[in-house]
């Protein structure tokens, strides 16, 4: 090779090292938008139903909407970034995310401000079905657990930073600025997108978009996630539930007939019958129908149960997200080097010992056992998902990363969605029947409905370690090594 070859091929490779981190800046700029999006908004609830008026269960739709809109849409995006350019819609997503934010700020009516949460959502739909394949396909394959790893450090950082900035900026200016404050570092976004993004390889210009596919994956998602978040609120007995349950499972079983017969799927059905990523697929899903037990019943036993104030709350739950923060990239860079398996493995056992850790949680507990409980399964959770990933999309072909990303946002959130229905349902059943069993020993109502908590708490957490350990044996099965099929 002459020495101009040699110079040339040294810059290309420079080139691509320092690529690899300006598209990861860009998108850890989206995803902690996304992530902090969450929680500022659940945190203005109280704000919000006393400004417009408003009971709870409609403000409420400030969020269900949210989620609604970007699960029902996220296949169908990533699907299109696979056709004309992950670049193109991850850019155009930012913009369509900030322009909703605007309009958020200048809502006139608890209506209107459902609807452009829908339009802020289809933006969210777009950056997250294509964040983690821009970041696969900027990192080689021997540095990709270390990227996705980084990644997860924006997600934590989104989601400790939210209540923070949230309440400062309630408790400051009012509940439009949650929105309109984070217009400008939306624009910033788009701009390091526009700029900093390559323009990747158009696949084959002769696909199209499956339309019959594209209609029954949203409605079916839309019907399955509607149906579970109003299990809590209709009752287990509500035919208006079990109506639209069972109208999205019939939707999305036939969507995935269809989709095997499709000349240009959706969702490319034969990844499921690659050992890999079908078993990695199975982990992140059992994994996240678990986590609500922490994540909706954590802030009752915190505040209700050992009487802890909000604020006080509220740090203990960094303590879980700021342990994900510093372990992801670590568990990434050694996934990189031994194998992502094992370490997604180590995570979701870790993530299942903290659930059984918290069994033994009472109204006594020193608050250094709840700290230290916390630190593991936020270890667990960050030594899991960068691995869990790793293997997920280095087992995917290049030309289907974009709908491989949007698969694992869909997996993750259908898991979040159908765990929270049965948690907050089992735990408001298992509370009142504790309730009901203290108060007939003599305790007076206000003490029995706290001494309640523990026990009804313990109930919920039965199932998570379960599944905990589901995710760990679908992991070992997803194979050994890197992620290939041995």
């Amino acid at each position: 090779m002459s020495q101009t070859e040699t110079a040339l091929s040294g810059q290309k490779r420079h080139g691509l090292r320092a690529y690899k981190w300006k598209a990861l800046a860009t998108v850890a700029m989206g995803t902690i938008m996304a992530t902090m999006d969450m929680s500022i908004v659940n945190l203005s609830f109280p704000t919000l139903t006393r400004v417009f008026g408003a009971d709870l269960d409609t403000v409420m739709w400030t969020t269900l909407a949210y989620i609604l809109v970007s699960v029902s849409t996220i296949l169908i995006v990533g699907r299109i970034g696979d056709m004309v350019g992950r670049k193109r819609v991850y850019t155009l997503g930012i913009f369509v995310f900030t322009l909703g934010v605007v309009a958020c700020s200048l809502s006139q009516s608890i209506g209107q401000l459902i609807f452009f949460r829908s339009l802020q959502a289809v933006g969210a739909a777009m950056t997250i079905s294509c964040g983690t394949a821009i970041v696969t396909e900027a990192f080689p394959s021997e540095e990709l657990g270390r990227g996705l790893g980084l990644m997860g450090v924006a997600v934590s950082a989104g989601f400790i930073s939210g209540p923070v900035i949230g309440g400062l900026l309630l408790d400051w200016i009012d509940w439009r600025a949650i929105f309109y404050m984070r217009a400008p570092v939306g624009l910033v976004t788009v701009i390091m997108a526009h700029v900093l993004l390559q323009e990747e390889k158009r696949g084959d210009s002769r696909i199209r978009l499956d339309l019959r596919g594209a209609i029954l994956s949203s409605v079916g998602l839309f019907s399955l996630i509607f149906g579970l978040s109003q299990l809590k609120r209709m009752g287990t007995d509500s035919p208006a539930v079990w109506l639209m349950v069972g109208t999205g499972l019939i939707l999305l079983v036939l969507f995935v007939v269809l989709e095997r017969r499709a000349e240009d799927p959706i969702v490319d059905l034969s990844l499921f019958e690659n050992r890999v990523f079908c078993g990695a697929t199975g982990s992140l899903f059992f994994l996240f129908v678990s986590a609500p037990a922490f994540i909706l019943i954590m802030p009752f036993y915190l505040i209700e149960g050992m009487e802890f104030s909000p604020s006080t709350a509220g740090l203990f739950l960094t303590v879980n997200s700021a342990a994900t923060m510093l372990t992801g990239p670590i568990s990434g860079w050694l996934s990189d080097r031994y194998g992502p398996v094992w370490f997604s493995s180590l995570g979701a056992g870790l993530t299942a010992a903290g659930f059984c850790f918290m069994l033994g949680f009472d109204l006594q507990t020193p608050v250094t056992t709840i700290i230290g409980v916390l630190l593991i399964l936020g270890m667990g959770i960050g030594t899991f998902q960068a691995p869990n990933n790793s293997t997920l999309m280095g087992s995917v072909d290049r030309k289907r990363l974009g709908s491989a990303s949007a698969l694992i946002a869909t997996v993750r959130q259908v898991g979040l969605s159908l765990g929270m229905a049965l948690v907050g349902t089992m735990f408001t059943a298992r509370r009142a029947a504790h309730q009901i069993q203290f108060s007939n020993q003599g305790m007076e109502a206000g003490q029995a409905g706290r001494f309640s908590i523990p026990p009804a708490f313990h109930d919920v957490l039965l199932i998570s370690v379960i599944l905990g350990f589901l995710a760990v044996l679908f992991s070992l099965a997803s194979g050994k090594g890197k992620g290939g099929d041995e």
